[in-house]
């Protein structure tokens, strides 16, 4: 055997043993924080009437807010208006202006948020809500403005 061939076997092992060392030492990855929250039975509906609002009606078992979004494709996209605090209730009415005007014909998503108890919306800490493993929203087009 060469010298050669016993150097870099060493070598091999340290830095073999260096990346195991440091995997071992390692701090583990935080858990995601956002994830829906299951509220069975909650619900939601949505029109817009074509004057910048959002007309909702929603069922929310625990307090929380509807925020409204573009979509891209069918995903909710960035939000374009929130409502404040709703109570639980079983047929919340709420109106929603949003940011910009609706496009007519585009589609938007409202999505149902639970509050995490300071009654504030932080969209980072209220999550959204599910009901039976499915989001809790309501897909909508805008109609046009009455004139």
């Amino acid at each position: 055997m060469k010298k050669d061939d016993i150097f870099g076997g060493v070598i091999l092992l340290i830095v073999i043993a260096a990346i195991g060392l440091f995997l071992y030492l390692a701090k583990p990855a935080p858990e995601l924080s956002y994830g829906p929250v299951e509220i069975t039975g909650s619900s939601i509906a949505a029109t817009a009437p074509g004057n910048g609002e959002a007309d909702i009606t929603a069922t929310l078992l625990k307090p929380g807010f509807v925020t409204i979004h573009k979509s891209i494709g069918s995903a909710p996209g960035p939000i374009i208006g929130s409502s404040g605090l709703i109570a639980a209730s079983e047929n919340a009415t709420v109106t929603i202006l949003t940011s910009e005007p609706m496009e007519d014909g585009l589609t938007y998503v409202a999505l149902l948020h639970v509050d995490n108890g300071d009654g504030k919306l932080v969209i980072s800490q209220d999550m959204p809500v599910t009901s039976n493993s499915v989001s809790v929203r309501a897909d909508f087009t805008s109609s046009p403005e009455a004139k």
